[in-house]
């Protein structure tokens, strides 16, 4: 009899044989390594009081100037930010509709129905789109408390009409509601996945000509979010569309609007990939609407500008037909101080007000001209453009337009067809494109920023598959996984094999990575082949240079940082990870267990023609940090199943018999037994020419590392 130490090498190969891979780890799920040893991963809890609508794509935290921490989420249906457990709807609106356009809207069709027609004109809705009523009356005999409230529109009936329902039924078929109703619509939905389509309305907003044929198949993405915050507030956009800004205020109360609603904004891109602020202070649109200046036919003639200190007066001659925040180009007024671009403020139909850069001491002598400025840019795929930064403000995320007196500008990318993400290391901001890397960095003279590529031979798998640890940026790519550390590596992956196989590539921009600094971690969450949906995750460790995988759904990822754990998202949660050892849900319900296991590969005596008998295990197994009692305070005992199987052939399991018939051969003989902290050793029967060894958590409230089990064999019998 002897007793064998078992040792394996850590991390998880599946890029080799389960018989080559002799000495290692072959399978698991919620495990980790540390030190080289297995573990079961932390659990998590849910921190929201209430789910959020739609699939979430974009997690970002920050820390407000009043030491708040706000957490915002980007969905397919809305906008949110999370702020403790309350999550707050910041979802822009599109439209209100008021007076006759809603009056006497609502239609109840039969007796006991909860679906209610709402008629309003021109509505541009989607099914799935939020609306909310005020000023309601009852109508076929539902409530007005039941009316005057946001409703999810369930159907579009064509385009005037569309459907909801109701929480209580009607009594009777009535249209009615009253008059003074006012009906606000949010934003648009988009779609909570990638999908293939083929015909009109199959495409992504930006992504094509609208009303153009589709003559191919087409992919409808999955719509996006990306985010970065403005001192304390924040900012959004909708990849393919506008940029928002939410003020924060500590009510949670303000809903955000488009940046080129503001007051100073000037040539804002409408349709961009994806913004962030670079670590010069600009804000950066990737992707986007270029930089086209253009002004309308002649304006109005003027009869008066006057002025009080620099607050200048203007008095067309007719209506003038501008609206607060248009931008107005002024030649020929004497003193020329009057003249120039000025965003305006409409005061009356023939009267709007500017302001200009210093007082020109009385009324314009000569009035001149005016026109109005406009910016009429086309959508390029490869344009980066940033906003200004002011030397003494600091940054003006809502000037876009480029002057001699300010930082605002633009370049282009010259490789692929269209950038898909971009992300800040070091001293540089690195874009990928559909087949290159560029590195853009701050210059501080006249030209801002200058690019350099670095490679036009790397490609990404989709826009949110990148993140940064240690001056390091890491990314999946559609075969291989990168780092870059000033050059670009591909990462030996010993699970490589197993990801790129079995992967829905068509859904890469559903992928999201991201960083678990206390465990030196780079996950990446993906769908796998058979799945409509994130179901997997893989780890790098960077620490240890070794990989492990699992399953797992979670559709956004952010690190510690502002929040004390990291956080994820998935059906309506928001997940705070590494938080006790449980699947925490939402209270009341009661944890659940987290399932987790490690395998190792197949260990031979010799040249595996001995057969091994093995009989005992002592085993190695620590259970710190496991709970001793549950949520109701019931006594727990944490342990693991430990697991001996043999088999007798690489490509089939053994029994324990001598028998021959091809049946017995293929059999899976394993033994299990039970181990606590207090097991000194477990009695285990399995023979066969190769073994593995398999620990397995089950219960609740579980935590255990593996050490170094010892194994009792000897060889048994006949050579095969």
């Amino acid at each position: 009899m002897a007793l064998k130490t078992l040792q394996f090498q850590p991390g998880i190969n599946r890029d080799k044989t389960n018989y080559a891979d002799q000495g290692g780890w072959f399978d698991g799920d919620m495990i980790r390594f540390r030190q080289g040893y297995p573990e079961k991963i932390g659990g998590w809890r849910v921190e929201n009081f209430a789910a959020y609508e739609g699939a979430a794509r974009s997690l970002f935290s920050y820390v407000t100037t009043d030491g708040a921490v706000n957490v915002g989420i980007g969905t397919n249906s809305k906008m949110y930010v999370a702020a403790g457990t309350y999550i707050h709807d910041i979802t822009p609106i599109r439209a209100t509709f008021v007076s006759s356009a809603t009056d006497n809207c609502f239609t109840t069709t039969t007796s006991a129905a909860t679906t209610v027609t709402v008629n309003i004109d021109d509505h541009l809705a989607l099914a799935g789109d939020f609306v909310t009523f005020s000023g309601s009356a009852a109508v076929g005999g539902i409530l007005a408390a039941n009316l005057n409230l946001e409703f999810e529109i369930q159907t579009i009936v064509d385009a005037d009409n569309f459907t909801i329902t109701t929480a209580t039924s009607a009594t009777s078929g009535a249209t009615g509601g009253g008059t003074g109703i006012t009906a606000v619509f949010q934003l648009n939905i988009g779609s909570a996945t990638t999908s293939g389509g083929l015909g009109f309305g199959t495409g992504t907003f930006g992504r094509g000509t609208f009303g153009s044929s589709i003559v191919a198949p087409v992919l409808v993405f999955s719509q996006l979010t990306f985010q970065d915050n403005f001192n304390n507030d924040l900012l959004f956009n909708i990849s393919g569309g506008d940029i928002y800004h939410w003020t924060y205020n500590t009510a949670y109360s303000n809903r955000a609007v488009e940046l080129n609603t503001i007051t100073g904004s000037k040539a804002v891109p409408e349709q961009v990939t994806k913004i962030f602020f670079a670590p010069s202070g600009h804000l950066l649109a990737l992707g986007c609407t270029s930089f086209n200046p253009a002004t309308s036919a002649a304006g109005v003639s003027i009869s008066s500008i006057s002025r009080s200190t620099t607050t200048a007066t203007l008095t067309a001659s007719g209506p003038h037909g501008l609206s607060t925040l248009d931008y107005v180009t002024l030649s020929g007024q004497i003193p020329n101080t009057y003249s120039g671009n000025f965003q305006v403020t409409v005061t009356g139909a023939t009267t709007f007000t500017y302001v200009m850069t210093s007082d020109p001491g009385g009324s314009a002598t000569t009035v001149g001209s005016y026109v109005k400025a406009t910016y009429l840019g086309t959508l390029d795929p490869l344009l980066i453009r940033w906003a200004n930064v002011d030397a003494t403000i600091g940054p003006e995320p809502e000037v876009w337009s480029p002057t001699p007196t300010n930082t605002s500008g633009f370049l282009s990318i010259k490789s692929g067809s269209e950038i898909v993400t971009g992300i800040n290391t070091r001293q540089e901001t690195l874009i990928w494109t559909d087949e290159s890397l560029t590195s853009m960095q701050f210059l501080g003279n006249v030209e801002v920023f200058g690019i350099q590529e670095l490679s036009n031979q790397v490609n990404i798998m989709g826009p949110n598959v990148v993140t940064h640890s240690n001056n390091n940026v890491f990314w999946m790519g559609k075969d291989k996984f990168y780092v870059y550390s000033g050059r670009i590596d591909t990462l030996p992956c010993t699970l490589k094999q197993y990801v790129f196989e079995d992967i829905s590539r068509d859904k890469g921009d559903t992928f999201f990575a991201g960083t678990n600094s206390q465990f030196n971690e780079i996950i990446w969450f993906y769908v796998s082949g058979s799945s409509n949906s994130v179901d997997r995750y893989v780890i790098y460790n960077q620490q240890e240079k070794i990989w492990y995988y699992g399953q797992l759904s979670r559709t956004a990822w952010i690190d510690t940082g502002a929040n004390n754990f990291p956080l994820a998202t998935d059906s309506g949660n928001l997940y705070s990870h590494e938080n006790g050892n449980d699947d925490g849900q939402r209270a009341p319900t009661a944890p659940t267990a987290i399932t987790s296991f490690i395998q190792s590969a197949d260990m031979a005596v010799g040249d595996g023609e001995e057969f091994v008998l093995t009989k005992r295990v002592i085993p190695d197994v620590n259970f710190i940090n496991s709970d001793t009692s549950s949520s109701t305070g019931a006594a727990l005992t944490p342990e693991v199943q430990l697991t001996v199987g043999v088999r007798n052939f690489p490509g089939a399991a053994s029994s324990t018999t001598d028998a021959a018939s091809a049946t017995l051969l293929r059999d899976v003989t394993t033994s299990t037994a039970t181990v606590d902290e207090y097991t000194n050793q477990v009695f285990v029967r399995a023979r066969g020419r190769q073994m593995n060894f398999k620990i397995a958590s089950t219960g609740v409230g579980v935590q255990w590392q593996l050490g170094s089990p010892r194994i009792d064999f000897r060889t048994d019998g006949r050579r095969g």
